[in-house]
């Protein structure tokens, strides 16, 4: 977490709701006050200042930090050892010959310690001006905005401890499915369904899990330098990282050959752990 110099807001923006939190000067994480309101994109955010007014807040900050779901946002994960400019305009061209010409916001974000491998991620450029619209007539201004995918995976990768995974990130129109080998993001993929279908979240999942996860299906840059004997091309458990609307981080072992046998039961046999 970055030092703040002075008072600013946090505000995370989701398909049918905004979260407001004010946060003071300093190394602190807790928030000085918070406030929630429903709606979607610009609506939601002059509401969620509204509320937070209400919340004994008298005057707001004059600039904020936007976290954004994934239903706003298209990713893609890229690995590029060129210059920044050059792994941009590749990413810009993935989403031109994805959504066809437009105007776009595209974010480039690091993923780990290693520069080369990134997070690509645009928004409409039209969501953006509306959000930044909403913003200023409020009288705040917006300083940094990241997509919500990024900020949890920051957050978050310090507490897997599986180098091989699968992480589940749970939005309002659907999940964010996330592969890691290595301990880094190989494979990403935006599932939408209701997520309070436990069935469907189950199929899903289990479709996207049982991919091979052999080190020799790996991409060249995930595969260990070390002569080790490599893995069977298949492993019979699964280690599943799930992050509910609680944020608190699950962990469930799959066997997948078990679940298989059984047919329907729940692919999510065994103790979940915070």
């Amino acid at each position: 977490m970055s030092l703040r110099w002075r008072s600013e807001l946090l505000l995370e923006l989701r398909m049918r709701g905004c979260q407001a939190q004010l946060l003071g000067a300093g190394w602190t994480a807790h928030s000085q006050a918070s406030a929630s309101a429903g709606g979607s994109g610009g609506a939601a955010l002059s509401a969620a200042l509204a509320a937070l007014r209400l919340a004994d807040v008298d005057t707001l900050p004059s600039i904020a930090r936007l976290r954004v779901a994934d239903e706003y946002v298209l990713h893609r994960l890229i690995e590029g050892e060129g210059s920044r400019a050059m792994v941009l305009a590749q990413a810009r061209a993935h989403f031109d010959q994805a959504l066809g010409p437009g105007e776009r916001h595209v974010m480039l974000l690091p993923l780990g310690r290693k520069r080369h491998r990134w997070l690509a991620s645009a928004i409409n450029t039209s969501d953006l001006a509306a959000w930044t619209d909403a913003l200023s007539q409020s009288g705040v201004y917006l300083a940094d905005m990241q997509p919500m995918l990024f900020d949890e995976w920051q957050r978050l990768r310090d507490q897997i401890r599986d180098q091989d995974a699968v992480l589940v990130l749970l939005r309002d129109e659907g999940a964010t499915l996330i592969r890691l080998i290595d301990g880094l993001p190989v494979d990403l993929l935006w599932e939408r369904f209701d997520p309070g279908d436990a069935a469907t979240l189950d199929r899903r999942l289990r479709a996207f899990a049982r991919t091979p996860q052999g080190r020799s299906l790996r991409p060249v840059w995930a595969q260990s330098d070390h002569a080790d004997t490599a893995p069977p091309p298949t492993e019979s458990t699964q280690v599943i990282y799930l992050l509910p609307e609680s944020k608190t981080l699950c962990r469930y072992v799959w066997d997948r050959d078990a679940v298989d046998l059984a047919g329907d039961r729940a692919a999510d046999a065994g103790a979940a752990t915070p």
